[in-house]
């Protein structure tokens, strides 16, 4: 097994390596646009990509870059569009994102949008715990089958997903973004499950079996995601937490997530202990692991790596729904609307939210009334 729990020096859970290896098994084998060779020159430059420099970004339209594969069997198009999807998702346009789909394919694009968000995850929760970066696994031979699903609809993203996606009840938009590579898919849900659910279902308010609480776990992902500049996990994750810590019984101030601890926690235990590294580990993941014993003297070691592959999920989350433009869930942007969140924390300023419907608040208060009555019904 090329990850093992004894190779991390924490306490990672088996489910975890079980996930993280299916994903280095997915990597070198033939996906169903691009060859084996070429999925691992997507990882390749995934994992050496650096964001540019403010002052000298160069951003060429992709009909002016070169589609002719180059010596690692990809094209320059493909080189700039994976750079740009691993370090500027949320500064990311429909029309982009429409070009490039008309150059390489939206199948292709979708597939490449997959790798991205596997490999990322991983490689920032080595990082993150001090563990060297696994080595790429060897490419294994095979041909592109290049056939799409033949139930793809739109539902306002910038990419299609599949019918089957959509009409499974415990998938969120985020969650169907890349139904089109239905492998990666599943290894997505796999590793998002491993690394931040941990067998509980994303709509219980509150997870009983994990060491830090729903709260502290919403407050770093909410956080990831402003610092990712994502407008849809910003979004749907300010509201989780302001639902989860009622649940808790707590006194929670949204404010902590969005402006910092200050001189409070805010309602939420170890919140600045929490903020800190989740800034640290987001803007500077090579030094991440320098401040994990100060995590591990707050939140024990369990709650630590529990805090960490938080982090990790999110940093794949985060390039899942913005490169792909999936819009918020209704019953999201509801609760957003009647606290209006987006005005109060400065959501509004993320490019993201323009792939939402912002709802009217007669229309919030009537989505929530039905989404309320609905669950009453399934509950009992």
């Amino acid at each position: 097994m090329t990850f093992t729990v004894d190779s991390f020096g924490y306490g990672v859970t088996p489910a975890m390596c079980d996930a993280f290896n299916a994903v280095w098994a997915q990597l070198s084998v033939t996906g169903n646009w691009w060859s084996s060779a070429q999925r691992l020159s997507i990882a390749k430059i995934a994992r050496e990509a650096k964001p540019r420099d403010l002052m000298n970004r160069r951003k060429p339209a992709p009909e002016d870059l070169s589609h002719d594969a180059g010596s690692d069997e990809i094209s320059e198009l493909v080189v700039d569009t994976v750079e740009r999807v691993t370090t500027e998702s949320g500064s990311l346009s429909r029309e982009w994102c429409r070009s490039v789909c008309d150059i390489i394919g939206e199948g292709a694009y979708v597939e490449l949008v997959a790798i991205v968000i596997l490999l990322v995850p991983i490689d920032r929760f080595c990082l993150f715990l001090g563990r060297d970066l696994e080595p790429l696994p060897e490419p294994r031979k095979g041909i592109p089958a290049r056939k799409a699903p033949n139930d793809l609809i739109d539902i306002g993203g910038w990419v299609k997903i599949t019918r089957a996606s959509k009409n499974d009840p415990q998938l969120v938009n985020v969650s169907c973004a890349i139904s089109q590579s239905s492998a990666e898919n599943l290894l997505r849900r796999q590793l998002v499950d491993a690394l931040y659910m941990e067998g509980h279902s994303f709509f219980d308010p509150v997870w009983e079996n994990k060491v830090v609480s729903r709260s502290q776990l919403e407050l770093a992902a909410t956080r990831t995601s402003l610092i990712n500049e994502c407008f849809y996990c910003a979004q749907g994750h300010t509201v989780i937490l302001d639902i989860a810590s009622q649940k808790l019984g707590q006194d929670v101030s949204l404010e902590v997530a969005h402006e910092g601890a200050g001189e409070t926690d805010g309602g939420i235990p170890h919140a600045a202990l929490i903020l800190e590294w989740t800034e640290c580990a987001n803007r500077t993941p090579e030094q991440a692991h320098e401040m994990f014993p100060k995590v591990i003297d707050g939140l024990g070691e369990r709650g630590a790596v529990e805090l960490a592959a938080t982090v990790a999920a999110f940093n794949g989350l985060n390039r899942t729904s913005d490169p792909t433009g999936m819009p918020l869930e209704d019953i999201m942007m509801a609760y957003s609307r009647v606290g209006k969140h987006a005005e109060r924390f400065k959501m509004t300023e993320l490019g993201g939210l323009k792939n939402s419907t912002e709802l009217p608040m007669l229309k919030s208060l009537w989505v929530l009334i039905r989404y309320r009555i609905r669950r009453l019904f399934t509950t009992h």
